[in-house]
């Protein structure tokens, strides 16, 4: 199973939506004290215990921030290519996916 940001390519304005709504929540968030992205990754990347694991993080997936989101399809195409003999969507929100694949 593989769950992450996969938005559905063929609906740009609700992605557009969604996506609005979440930063909107998110300013709220930081306004009120939260970390950010940026600055959590930062503080994890100091501390003893949590340093190298995320810089294997880093080197895996790169930033990978609010960009790099294929669609669920995607994902399911490139397990199937990985050797997976079925690979699907089973679940989705406006912004995030799971996919289930089986060998």
């Amino acid at each position: 199973m593989n769950a992450d940001h996969m938005k559905d390519e063929s609906t740009p304005r609700i992605n557009a939506a969604e996506r609005a709504h979440r930063h909107d929540g998110m300013e709220r968030a930081r306004t009120a004290g939260a970390l950010d992205w940026t600055d959590w990754w930062a503080l994890a990347a100091k501390d003893p215990v949590l340093a190298e694991p995320t810089a294997e993080r880093f080197r895996i997936y790169g930033e990978h921030a609010d960009g790099d989101t294929p669609s669920a399809h995607r994902h399911a195409e490139t397990l199937r290519t990985a050797g997976f003999a079925e690979a699907r969507p089973v679940w989705a929100s406006p912004s995030d996916a799971l996919v289930l694949a089986l060998k």
